[in-house]
């Protein structure tokens, strides 16, 4: 198994270039193509009183949009013609309100999209809700590259979040190119209960001899919170053991239109420092 068209979306952001590093990174490690996607967002026309806008107004606006696509383009090609692996740039048009429809389309056509961790009360051009959005409705894995900024691996000592659920199962499927290749893998539980219908005799054990089944080198650790928050749990054992990727379900619902994820995703999207790879 390996993934054969990586998509990651580049926006004018600060972090948006290590975003092209990560998927740059992970495109020779794969052999993959590489596609970089840029949003070409069309301006919102302000309407006035009597339902009417100057043409000399409307025209200003799409100049503007239209300079600033251009002027991400050109930064994005820079970006690209630096990679050295196979790579194209791609510029999808839509507006503001579509934002995560927009990146969800593109990504059913990758085997794996590459989007910038966003942060409360920090404004980017793809926010918080457009990812959860995303990440829930695309039907593929979503790489979460964070803000922090990158580690010089991604992939090589990666924990599994694992909880026996179906998101958690879809997550692990979609991340055996990068489990096969790792040097070591960690399946992470939380305040396991030792049930038939879900962990059973020992919690982690069947997903652990799975990945052993596919050449995985893997260890199972079973770990109680205590009362601490489940996603502080993850972080900060990651953190003393040196981990480099996160594989995780998503977990959410759907509200009126829109998809919001459960508390424990959200958190650890909101506190992440390594890159997090979460499937639905």
């Amino acid at each position: 198994m390996s993934y054969r068209e990586i998509l990651v979306q580049f926006d004018d952001c600060p972090a948006g270039a290590a975003r092209v590093e990560a998927a740059m990174r992970l495109a020779e490690q794969h052999t993959a193509h590489l596609t970089g996607l840029v949003l070409d967002i069309q301006p919102r026309i302000p309407m006035s009183i009597d339902g009417g806008v100057p043409q000399f107004v409307t025209e200003a606006l799409n100049r503007s949009a239209a300079e600033e696509t251009e002027r991400t383009v050109a930064r994005m090609d820079a970006l690209l013609d630096r990679q050295r692996c196979v790579a194209e740039r791609r510029i999808c048009k839509c507006d503001d309100t579509a934002i995560d429809r927009a990146l969800a389309l593109n990504a059913r056509y990758a085997d794996l999209l590459v989007l910038g961790q966003a942060l409360p009360g920090h404004s980017a051009l793809v926010g918080r809700l457009e990812i959860e959005t995303v990440v829930m409705s695309c039907g593929r894995p979503v790489l979460l590259v964070p803000q922090a900024g990158l580690r010089p691996t991604i992939g090589k000592r990666i924990v599994v979040a694992w909880d026996a659920g179906r998101a958690a199962a879809r997550a692990v499927a979609d991340a055996m190119p990068m489990l096969e290749k790792a040097a070591s893998v960690t399946v992470l539980v939380v305040d396991a209960a030792s049930t038939p219908s879900g962990h059973g005799a020992l919690p982690g054990a069947d997903i652990g001899t799975l990945l052993a089944r596919h050449g995985v080198t893997v260890e199972v650790v079973s770990l109680s919170s205590e009362g601490s928050d489940v996603a502080d749990v993850v972080l900060n054992w990651m953190f003393d053991h040196d981990a480099d990727l996160l594989v995780m379900g998503a977990y959410g619902h759907s509200r009126a239109r829109e998809w919001v994820l459960g508390g424990a995703t959200r958190s650890i999207l909101d506190r992440m420092t390594v890159p997090v790879l979460m499937s639905h």
